[in-house]
């Protein structure tokens, strides 16, 4: 254990003799001064954990001895104790004021000294190691205030860097758009002036065949550019205007018309809505209808029904369903339904496993959400969520 340091400032022989025998006798190492101007001396010579004052001392006086002590930074925490005659106590405010922390009385108590001593002595090491614990709690603040700021600048690079890889990647699939794009059109031109000539019913089909993979391929290399896209950019690649949703559906209704018309697929139209009206990009969500009226077609047989109803949410949210009533969406396909290329169940030249994908991004883009699921007591259902004002 520590052994505390005491100085006892006092002119009195006697009373300084009886105070550090005491003192020593409790394993506290003693030094004294017969003067304020010695203590002080001392002081700047040694360094003390406690200091006794005689109150009434000439020369120099305790006070003006105390005042001094406190002064100096080094000594400011420094416990000051005066020691008072019965008659003195008159003078307890000029301790304080002296920047003094406790007083005893004589006749001295002396467990009343050494308690007072401890209580203080305890104080003090409490402080300080609490001055301590926050100088390396501040200094540990610092040092990782200066990783995490060295972390976000290396953060702030990676994102750059990602930034420009999207763009590359971007870039790099307009490229291959375009140069897939390029032979597609001299293949279906080519395709076009051969449908002119006659031939036999076997070369028709492998022409038929041949321009249905063409068109395929082309419109999965433009559907995987527009994915991609939205991926990178968000609603910033959105071109807002107001839409009318019911004449937007309309359209894509008209696109598919033809289509469905081959496997006499009726289309049923339900308008409920009370606020058609919302800030969207025409040309994406035009896409996100079409590319789920196609998945209801693909998944209808034969003079089946497709129904589209649209109504206002209370949740401020315009909701567009189209249901089929076809044989539904297994567990497998809910599960990975708006995955690109996550089309498990249908033939390969039926479905390019991009279209629900491409509509999930879209309705994202717009902050909005989709839902797919199984209507009673048979087909499937997709639910368009988008908000009336974006």
């Amino acid at each position: 254990m520590k052994k505390f340091n005491v100085l006892v400032i006092d002119d009195n022989v006697g009373n300084m003799a009886s105070l550090e025998e005491m003192l020593i006798a409790n394993d506290f190492v003693v030094r004294t001064a017969f003067s304020g101007k010695a203590g002080i001396q001392l002081l700047a010579k040694e360094s003390f954990d406690l200091i006794f004052i005689e109150a009434k001392m000439p020369v120099m006086d305790s006070y003006l001895t105390c005042q001094t002590i406190k002064s100096d930074a080094r000594f400011r925490s420094t416990p000051v104790i005066f020691i008072l005659g019965n008659d003195d106590l008159i003078f307890v405010k000029e301790i304080y004021e002296s920047g003094g922390d406790d007083y005893v009385t004589k006749p001295v108590v002396w467990s009343e000294l050494l308690m007072k001593a401890r209580i203080h002595l305890e104080l003090r090491y409490s402080r300080e190691m609490s001055r301590n614990m926050n100088q390396i709690l501040e200094a540990k603040v610092v040092q990782r205030t200066v990783e995490l700021e060295d972390s976000l600048k290396k953060l702030g690079q990676a994102k750059k860097e990602l930034e420009l890889l999207a763009i590359a990647k971007l870039e790099f699939l307009n490229l291959i758009s375009h140069e897939i794009r390029t032979p597609l059109n001299g293949i279906l031109g080519s395709l076009a002036l051969i449908g002119r000539f006659n031939f036999s019913d076997e070369v028709n089909r492998y022409f038929s065949l041949l321009d249905t993979s063409v068109r395929r391929l082309e419109k999965f290399s433009n559907t995987i550019l527009e994915a991609s896209t939205l991926r990178l950019k968000g609603a910033k690649a959105l071109v807002m205007t107001e839409i009318d949703v019911v004449h937007l559906i309309k359209q894509a209704i008209d696109l598919c018309t033809l289509k469905f018309s081959v496997k006499d697929i009726e289309i049923v139209f339900q308008n409920e809505a009370n606020i058609s009206n919302l800030n969207g990009d025409q040309k994406y969500l035009l896409k996100c209808f079409v590319a789920v009226l196609d998945n209801a077609f693909k998944f209808s047989n034969s003079g089946d029904k497709v129904e589209i109803k649209i109504k206002n949410e209370d949740n401020g949210f315009l909701k567009i369903s189209i249901g089929d009533t076809g044989k539904g969406f297994s567990k497998v396909a809910l599960d990975n339904i708006y995955k690109p290329l996550s089309n498990l169940e249908s033939h390969f030249d039926q479905n390019t496993g991009m279209g629900l994908h491409l509509a999930k991004l879209v309705v994202d883009a717009h902050s909005g959400f989709i839902k797919a699921g199984n209507r009673e007591p048979f087909g499937a259902v997709i639910d368009i969520f988008i908000p009336v004002r974006h």
